[in-house]
């Protein structure tokens, strides 16, 4: 988690913080596994926000609120 924290912070152009983040948590300067241009937390976020949101105002996002009905389904199938 703290390599996508650092991506993330440099992506974002907070240099200065994800130098600080790295040397505190002595993080890996490696590339990351899942390098996408926005950072992985990022998109995970975008994704977690759309699905969450529409579990509670299903206008939100018709392609998450879709996304949700089909867990649901998929949960209930395995019980």
């Amino acid at each position: 988690m703290d390599v996508y924290i650092y991506d993330y912070l440099m992506k974002r152009q907070l240099h200065a913080s994800a130098r600080a983040f790295q040397a505190e948590e002595n993080v890996s300067t490696d590339p990351v596994a899942i390098d996408v241009p926005s950072g992985f937390l990022f998109e995970w976020w975008s994704v977690f926000w759309d699905i969450y949101i529409a579990r509670t105002d299903k206008k939100y996002s018709e392609a998450a609120a879709i996304y949700s009905k089909i867990e649901v389904c998929f949960l209930i199938d395995l019980n």
